[in-house]
Protein backbone atom coordinates (compact mmCIF):
# COMPACT_ATOMS: atom_id res chain seq x y z
CA UNK A 1 0.00 0.00 0.00
CA UNK A 2 1.46 3.36 -1.05
CA UNK A 3 2.01 6.18 1.44
CA UNK A 4 -0.77 8.30 -0.02
CA UNK A 5 -3.10 5.29 -0.09
CA UNK A 6 -2.54 4.63 3.62
CA UNK A 7 -3.30 8.23 4.45
CA UNK A 8 -6.33 8.19 2.16
CA UNK A 9 -7.62 5.08 3.94
CA UNK A 10 -7.05 6.77 7.30
CA UNK A 11 -9.02 9.75 6.05
CA UNK A 12 -11.97 7.50 5.16
CA UNK A 13 -12.22 6.54 8.81
CA UNK A 14 -11.79 10.12 10.01
CA UNK A 15 -14.25 11.55 7.50
CA UNK A 16 -16.82 8.93 8.44
CA UNK A 17 -16.38 9.81 12.11
CA UNK A 18 -16.55 13.55 11.37
CA UNK A 19 -19.75 13.19 9.34
CA UNK A 20 -21.39 11.09 12.04
CA UNK A 21 -20.42 13.58 14.76
CA UNK A 22 -21.71 16.47 12.66
CA UNK A 23 -25.03 14.68 12.13
CA UNK A 24 -25.32 13.91 15.85
CA UNK A 25 -24.79 17.60 16.61
CA UNK A 26 -27.50 18.48 14.09
CA UNK A 27 -29.85 15.94 15.68
CA UNK A 28 -29.18 17.35 19.14
CA UNK A 29 -29.95 20.83 17.84
CA UNK A 30 -33.24 19.65 16.30
CA UNK A 31 -34.27 17.76 19.44
CA UNK A 32 -33.48 20.72 21.68
CA UNK A 33 -35.46 23.14 19.51
CA UNK A 34 -38.88 23.32 21.14
CA UNK A 35 -39.85 26.78 19.87
CA UNK A 36 -42.64 25.60 17.59
CA UNK A 37 -44.26 23.50 20.32
CA UNK A 38 -43.73 26.23 22.91
CA UNK A 39 -45.47 28.89 20.82
CA UNK A 40 -48.29 26.50 19.83
CA UNK A 41 -48.95 25.66 23.47
CA UNK A 42 -48.64 29.30 24.48
CA UNK A 43 -51.30 30.25 21.93
CA UNK A 44 -53.48 27.45 23.24
CA UNK A 45 -53.15 28.83 26.79
CA UNK A 46 -53.91 32.38 25.63
CA UNK A 47 -57.07 31.30 23.82
CA UNK A 48 -58.12 29.23 26.84
CA UNK A 49 -58.01 32.36 29.00
CA UNK A 50 -60.10 34.22 26.43
CA UNK A 51 -62.56 31.32 26.26
CA UNK A 52 -62.87 31.19 30.05
CA UNK A 53 -63.60 34.91 30.15
CA UNK A 54 -66.23 34.66 27.40
CA UNK A 55 -67.90 31.73 29.15
CA UNK A 56 -68.00 33.71 32.41
CA UNK A 57 -69.63 36.61 30.60
CA UNK A 58 -72.15 34.24 29.04
CA UNK A 59 -73.07 32.73 32.41
CA UNK A 60 -73.45 36.22 33.83
CA UNK A 61 -75.70 37.23 30.92
CA UNK A 62 -77.78 34.08 31.38
CA UNK A 63 -78.11 34.79 35.10
CA UNK A 64 -79.22 38.37 34.46
CA UNK A 65 -81.86 37.17 31.97
CA UNK A 66 -83.04 34.60 34.50
CA UNK A 67 -83.45 37.29 37.17
CA UNK A 68 -85.34 39.48 34.71
CA UNK A 69 -87.69 36.61 33.90
CA UNK A 70 -88.29 36.12 37.61
CA UNK A 71 -89.19 39.80 37.94
CA UNK A 72 -91.62 39.43 35.03
CA UNK A 73 -93.17 36.35 36.60
CA UNK A 74 -93.62 38.18 39.88
CA UNK A 75 -95.16 41.12 38.07
CA UNK A 76 -97.55 38.89 36.13
CA UNK A 77 -98.58 37.06 39.28
CA UNK A 78 -99.49 40.32 40.98
CA UNK A 79 -101.19 41.66 37.87
CA UNK A 80 -103.48 38.67 37.32
CA UNK A 81 -103.83 37.27 40.84
CA UNK A 82 -106.81 39.46 41.65
CA UNK A 83 -105.15 40.60 44.83
CA UNK A 84 -104.59 44.09 43.39
CA UNK A 85 -107.86 45.89 42.63
CA UNK A 86 -106.89 49.54 42.76
CA UNK A 87 -106.96 50.88 39.17
CA UNK A 88 -103.87 53.05 39.75
CA UNK A 89 -101.93 50.09 41.15
CA UNK A 90 -103.06 47.92 38.25
CA UNK A 91 -101.94 50.60 35.79
CA UNK A 92 -98.58 50.81 37.50
CA UNK A 93 -98.19 47.03 37.30
CA UNK A 94 -99.05 47.09 33.61
CA UNK A 95 -96.50 49.82 32.94
CA UNK A 96 -93.94 47.87 34.92
CA UNK A 97 -94.75 44.76 32.87
CA UNK A 98 -94.16 46.64 29.62
CA UNK A 99 -90.90 48.06 30.91
CA UNK A 100 -89.71 44.66 32.15
CA UNK A 101 -90.49 43.04 28.80
CA UNK A 102 -88.63 45.72 26.87
CA UNK A 103 -85.57 45.42 29.08
CA UNK A 104 -85.78 41.61 28.77
CA UNK A 105 -85.47 42.01 24.99
CA UNK A 106 -82.33 44.11 25.49
CA UNK A 107 -80.86 41.56 27.91
CA UNK A 108 -81.65 38.64 25.58
CA UNK A 109 -79.96 40.47 22.71
CA UNK A 110 -76.88 40.95 24.84
CA UNK A 111 -77.01 37.30 25.86
CA UNK A 112 -77.18 36.26 22.21
CA UNK A 113 -74.16 38.41 21.33
CA UNK A 114 -72.24 36.99 24.27
CA UNK A 115 -73.19 33.48 23.15
CA UNK A 116 -71.84 34.13 19.65
CA UNK A 117 -68.59 35.47 21.15
CA UNK A 118 -68.30 32.43 23.42
CA UNK A 119 -68.91 30.05 20.51
CA UNK A 120 -66.29 31.84 18.42
CA UNK A 121 -63.81 31.74 21.29
CA UNK A 122 -64.49 28.01 21.65
CA UNK A 123 -63.87 27.47 17.95
CA UNK A 124 -60.57 29.37 18.04
CA UNK A 125 -59.46 27.52 21.17
CA UNK A 126 -60.32 24.16 19.60
CA UNK A 127 -58.26 25.04 16.53
CA UNK A 128 -55.31 26.12 18.69
CA UNK A 129 -55.59 22.93 20.74
CA UNK A 130 -55.68 20.78 17.62
CA UNK A 131 -52.62 22.57 16.26
CA UNK A 132 -50.73 22.18 19.55
CA UNK A 133 -51.59 18.47 19.62
CA UNK A 134 -50.46 18.05 16.02
CA UNK A 135 -47.15 19.81 16.69
CA UNK A 136 -46.63 17.70 19.83
CA UNK A 137 -47.31 14.44 18.01
CA UNK A 138 -45.07 15.44 15.10
CA UNK A 139 -42.31 16.41 17.53
CA UNK A 140 -42.67 13.09 19.36
CA UNK A 141 -42.53 11.07 16.15
CA UNK A 142 -39.54 13.10 14.95
CA UNK A 143 -37.84 12.59 18.30
CA UNK A 144 -38.26 8.81 18.09
CA UNK A 145 -36.83 8.67 14.56
CA UNK A 146 -33.90 10.97 15.36
CA UNK A 147 -33.12 9.21 18.64
CA UNK A 148 -32.93 5.93 16.73
CA UNK A 149 -30.67 7.52 14.13
CA UNK A 150 -28.51 8.98 16.89
CA UNK A 151 -28.00 5.53 18.41
CA UNK A 152 -27.02 4.13 15.01
CA UNK A 153 -24.54 6.96 14.49
CA UNK A 154 -22.97 6.39 17.88
CA UNK A 155 -22.51 2.71 17.00
CA UNK A 156 -21.03 3.71 13.66
CA UNK A 157 -18.55 6.06 15.34
CA UNK A 158 -17.49 3.33 17.75
CA UNK A 159 -17.00 0.87 14.88
CA UNK A 160 -15.01 3.38 12.80
CA UNK A 161 -12.83 4.29 15.77
CA UNK A 162 -12.05 0.60 16.37
CA UNK A 163 -11.25 0.12 12.67
CA UNK A 164 -9.07 3.24 12.74
CA UNK A 165 -7.12 2.04 15.76
CA UNK A 166 -6.63 -1.41 14.22
CA UNK A 167 -5.49 0.17 10.96
CA UNK A 168 -2.95 2.41 12.70
CA UNK A 169 -1.68 -0.51 14.76
CA UNK A 170 -0.82 -2.41 11.59
CA UNK A 171 0.43 0.49 9.48
CA UNK A 172 3.58 2.51 9.80
CA UNK A 173 2.65 6.09 8.91
CA UNK A 174 5.50 8.45 9.55
CA UNK A 175 3.63 11.38 7.97
CA UNK A 176 0.84 11.24 10.57
CA UNK A 177 1.73 14.69 12.04
CA UNK A 178 1.61 16.18 8.53
CA UNK A 179 -1.75 14.55 7.95
CA UNK A 180 -3.14 15.78 11.27
CA UNK A 181 -2.00 19.35 10.63
CA UNK A 182 -3.51 19.34 7.16
CA UNK A 183 -6.83 18.09 8.53
CA UNK A 184 -6.90 20.98 10.98
CA UNK A 185 -6.01 23.59 8.36
CA UNK A 186 -7.99 22.21 5.41
CA UNK A 187 -11.47 21.67 6.75
CA UNK A 188 -10.90 18.06 7.79
CA UNK A 189 -9.73 16.92 4.32
CA UNK A 190 -6.00 16.26 4.24
CA UNK A 191 -5.88 13.86 1.28
CA UNK A 192 -7.59 14.55 -2.03
CA UNK A 193 -8.01 12.38 -5.09
CA UNK A 194 -6.18 13.39 -8.23
CA UNK A 195 -8.49 12.78 -11.17
CA UNK A 196 -7.95 13.74 -14.80
CA UNK A 197 -4.83 15.67 -13.80
CA UNK A 198 -6.87 17.82 -11.43
CA UNK A 199 -7.23 18.17 -7.68
CA UNK A 200 -10.70 16.95 -6.74
CA UNK A 201 -10.72 19.22 -3.67
CA UNK A 202 -9.99 22.60 -5.25
CA UNK A 203 -10.18 21.82 -8.97
CA UNK A 204 -6.70 23.04 -9.80
CA UNK A 205 -4.73 21.45 -12.63
CA UNK A 206 -1.83 19.31 -11.48
CA UNK A 207 1.45 19.74 -13.40
CA UNK A 208 2.68 16.52 -15.03
CA UNK A 209 5.80 16.39 -12.86
CA UNK A 210 3.78 16.53 -9.65
CA UNK A 211 1.28 14.07 -11.11
CA UNK A 212 4.03 11.56 -11.81
CA UNK A 213 5.47 12.10 -8.35
CA UNK A 214 2.04 11.52 -6.80
CA UNK A 215 1.83 8.14 -8.51
CA UNK A 216 5.00 6.99 -6.81
CA UNK A 217 4.23 4.65 -3.88
CA UNK A 218 7.20 5.98 -1.91
CA UNK A 219 6.57 9.72 -2.15
CA UNK A 220 3.96 12.21 -1.07
CA UNK A 221 2.95 15.00 -3.40
CA UNK A 222 0.87 18.03 -2.64
CA UNK A 223 -1.59 20.08 -4.64
CA UNK A 224 0.24 23.30 -5.57
CA UNK A 225 -2.94 25.30 -4.87
CA UNK A 226 -4.60 23.91 -1.74
CA UNK A 227 -1.53 22.00 -0.41
CA UNK A 228 -3.49 18.83 0.27
CA UNK A 229 -1.87 15.43 -0.19
CA UNK A 230 -2.59 14.00 -3.61
CA UNK A 231 -3.72 10.40 -4.02
CA UNK A 232 -4.02 9.04 -7.58
CA UNK A 233 -7.55 8.25 -8.64
CA UNK A 234 -8.94 6.96 -11.90
CA UNK A 235 -7.64 8.91 -14.85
Amino acid sequence: MSRSQMLYQLQQYDSGIDQAIKRIQAIESILSDSNELYFAQKKQEEYKLILDEKQKLLKSAEHIVEIQNQKITQNQNKLYSGAVTNPKDLEDLQLESTSLQKYLSVLEERQLETMFESDRAQEIYDQASAHADEVSQTKQAESEVLSSENSSLESKISSLQNDREAFLANAEISELPVYDNLRKSSGGIAVTLMQNSSCSACGSNIPSAIEQEARSPKKLSFCPACRRILHPGSS
